[in-house]
């Protein structure tokens, strides 16, 4: 008994001392997995742990707005995210959640740039103690863009088309060969669902639509919407802005072109007007007709070379 009572003793000292080492490894584990949960990020969505996601998008100019996945019903001090700049030294901006929303304010000297990058961490209470957690260490507000609205939609009607304009806030104005348009139109009693789009608008704060595109005697509504466009280039990838599209703009109602016999010569693009051509070709061709029969016509000398020119004269 002796010898197997050693040996069980041995035994169970062993397995006690693997059970420990197995303990501290499943504790570092497990402290290692929050760890990776507080401090995950993908485009700009992270969170804390049983935080949910968040997703922050910049308007570009001054402006950063956020949504929380999974909002918190609390009694307590509403959650924030805080905007740390890694690169202007005490440069701090809190974004407190009102429900599922938050939005940062920058002041105006702080306009965003492309060499701009912040850390944001989620700060929220639990049971009395603030909890804070990673959500991104290298925030490039410019991957993560949503522009606003264009402004100031307007229409110009004139006989044979219709010219749509708007305006971009001067910020945004040296990028403007880096806005990217979409277009919606349709007759003022269809639903949006049945509008017809034009896309790849770029680089340019009007266009226009054609008369022989509208029905005559009809009441159109338009409306426009704006991204970052992806330049065709992409040999540098982090220097190319990213995002998605903006919310639509106002609409704005405009009538059908009405199209008189006659128009302007060019439209606005410089193309010629097709009626304008017709009347000059028929123009030409009858000063083309009339000069032949001119030039084909017999002619009459004077009286002496006439035949009967004597007969006349001896009479």
């Amino acid at each position: 008994m002796g010898p197997s009572r050693c040996i069980w003793e041995g035994w169970t000292l062993e397995s006690e001392a693997l059970m420990r080492e197995l303990s501290t490894w499943l504790l570092i584990c497990t402290c290692f997995g929050t760890w990776v949960g507080l401090g995950d990020s993908v485009q700009g969505e992270g969170g804390g742990l049983g935080a949910g996601s968040f997703t922050c998008l910049s308007n570009n100019i001054l402006r950063i707005d956020c949504h929380w996945s999974a909002p918190e019903l609390g009694q307590g001090p509403s959650p924030w995210l805080l905007f740390t700049s890694n690169h202007a030294l005490g440069s701090k901006h809190r974004c407190v959640f009102r429900a599922s929303e938050c939005t940062v304010v920058l002041p105006p000297k702080e306009v965003l740039v492309p060499s701009d990058n912040f850390t944001i961490t989620f700060h929220r209470y639990v049971s009395g103690r603030e909890q804070v957690s990673l959500v991104d260490p290298q925030y490039l507000p410019w991957r993560h863009v949503k522009l606003d609205p264009p402004s100031d939609l307007r229409s110009n009607v004139s006989s044979d088309y219709c010219v749509l304009t708007w305006s971009v806030s001067p910020a945004l104005e040296p990028l403007t060969s880096l806005l990217s348009y979409e277009l919606a139109f349709k007759k003022r009693e269809e639903a949006w669902e049945q509008a017809r789009h034009r896309a790849h608008i770029a680089g340019v704060t009007w266009l226009t639509l054609e008369g022989a595109e509208l029905d005559p005697g009809s009441s159109y509504e338009a409306r426009l919407r704006v991204q970052m466009a992806t330049p065709e280039d992409e040999t540098v990838e982090e220097q190319c802005y990213a995002g998605q599209w903006s919310e639509w703009s106002q609409p704005v109602c405009f009538p059908s072109p009405q199209s008189p016999a006659r128009g302007p010569l060019f439209s606005p693009r410089g193309q010629p007007n097709s009626s304008a051509l017709v009347a000059i070709a028929v123009f030409l061709l009858l000063t083309s007709l009339t000069y032949l029969v001119f030039k084909l016509s017999p002619r009459r000398g004077p009286v002496g070379d006439r035949p009967g020119a004597d007969w006349q004269q001896k009479g």
